[in-house]
């Protein structure tokens, strides 16, 4: 193991950095939040900062030292603290097996950043420190946590143990697991091939959910959906609902449905935040029509129930770079007198692109999982 201090690691979206002075205040306020707080603390803090800044100000004398792994979590686009991440000694030291842990403020929990912030810190400390195993706990009451470790590459012991957290009456039965390098690297160079990236294009994700006659399709906007429908044999023995279509300037079956839709709901359902609910609307409508359904949707990605998923799963991989050149053009090419405001609001929007496609990765992480746990 080589001792190398915390050194600043940099994920698309994160800045993982040595805990600064102006940090300590911020850090104090994240942790004195209930839900962060609740099974993260184990020790005495005071609520009073006067008084807590004594003990903030001790920890940070060793910031420097190159056994201290812990890490300021910062977004790259505002610079705003978000969180902590550390890697430390077990309170019974083991040769080369330290403990992981890491805290999060709430309104900045649920877009996969402790997440991306945590596999870069753990390829850093299995890589570079040479470390060889991580064990870690978390509470069974905070799936959110142990899910997350799971998805990093631990595997969850057949023990537990009681923890008394600091602002919990009862002491609280946690999960015990370990991490070694090799699972993790396995872990995390497989999902490395799994997912869209920035700049390279990778051949479409392919599953097969069940045996009815459905064929999904998703991607970007850019990917390249339409254009395999297009090129799609056979499509008189299709049904095919573009949902974008369906909401915007429906024709054929598109239409059909609509009006289905908007008897049966007097207005059309959002389809980003119920998609489940539209999804299974068009499965029902067409279920005796005797064809294949296609339906190609970029909003897969916000699906909540994928048990409700049928038949064929495709997911195109078109590079984020490549969907975004295209839908630019794309806009170019239909509007070819748009004014260069029209033109600038149209690429700002787009640019949600790379915001978007961390989603649809998690999608396919889950749709991969999901298939592994039937």
């Amino acid at each position: 193991m080589k001792h190398l201090g915390s050194k600043t690691l940099e994920t698309e979206r994160l800045i993982l950095r040595k805990t600064e002075e102006n940090d300590l205040k911020r850090l104090w306020e994240i942790l004195w939040m209930d839900n962060v707080s609740k099974y993260y603390l184990t020790c005495k803090i005071n609520e009073n900062w006067e008084k807590e800044k004594y003990w903030q100000y001790k920890k940070l004398e060793r910031a420097n030292n190159p056994d201290v792994y812990c890490w300021t979590i910062e977004l790259k686009e505002n610079h705003t603290v978000i969180g902590q991440i550390s890697v430390q000694d077990l309170f019974e030291p083991k040769e080369e097996i330290r403990d992981i842990g890491w805290f999060l403020d709430p309104n900045y929990q649920k877009k996969g950043y402790m997440k991306e912030a945590s596999r870069e810190v753990l390829k850093y400390m299995f890589l570079e420190v040479e470390l060889n195993s991580i064990e870690t706990s978390a509470a069974i009451d905070n799936p959110a946590s142990w899910l997350l470790m799971e998805k990093l590459g631990f595997k969850r012991l057949n023990t537990t143990h009681f923890v008394k957290y600091t602002f919990l009456e009862e002491e609280t039965e946690v999960y015990e697991y370990i991490c070694n390098k090799k699972d993790f690297l396995k872990k995390y160079f497989y999902q490395e091939n799994l997912y869209i990236t920035l700049d390279i294009d990778k051949e479409p994700y392919l599953n097969h959910l069940t045996d009815d006659p459905v064929i999904n399709i998703t991607g970007e906007s850019g990917s390249g959906k339409s254009t395999m429908i297009e090129d799609y044999p056979n499509k008189k023995d299709c049904i095919i609902i573009d949902t974008d279509l369906l909401y915007h300037n429906p024709k054929g079956d598109c239409k059909k449905l609509q009006d289905y839709l908007l008897e049966k709901y007097k207005e059309l359902p959002d389809l980003c935040l119920e998609f489940d609910k539209v999804y299974q609307d068009i499965l029902e409508y067409f279920k005796n029509s005797g064809k294949i359904i296609i339906i190609d949707s970029a909003q897969y990605r916000n699906c909540k129930d994928l048990s409700i998923l049928k038949g064929e799963i495709i997911i195109l991989r078109t590079c984020v770079n490549t969907c975004y050149q295209r839908c630019i053009d794309r806009f170019q090419k239909k509007n070819r007198n748009a004014s260069l405001e029209e033109l600038g609001e149209y690429t700002e929007h787009k640019r949600n692109i790379y915001k978007w496609y961390h989603l649809l990765n998690s999608f396919i992480e889950r749709i991969d999982s999901y298939r592994e746990e039937e």
